[in-house]
């Protein structure tokens, strides 16, 4: 596993959907203008930022649409198998 040099880096190891072992970083880095900005990025690809230092609001849409994402998993496998 390679670090990509962010401050504050944070690296878990998960599986894609067919098996694959993959990374999951999330850090402090700058983008091109040099503003620092939170960002997350899977294995050796691309990275997102989903946080300017400059931003007023308190959460992410990132960070929300996440958690969304897990309540609904958590309320479909208490269903059942329905979809």
């Amino acid at each position: 596993m390679t670090t990509r040099g962010w401050y504050k880096e944070r690296t878990l190891t998960t599986v894609d959907t067919v098996g694959r072992e993959v990374s999951v970083t999330t850090g402090l880095t700058r983008d091109p203008e040099g503003r620092l900005v939170a960002a997350i990025a899977i294995s050796d690809g691309p990275t997102a930022i989903y946080r300017y230092s400059g931003d007023a609001q308190e959460g992410t849409e990132l960070v929300a649409n996440a958690a969304d994402t897990v309540k609904e998993l958590r309320r479909l496998a208490s269903m059942g198998p329905t979809i």
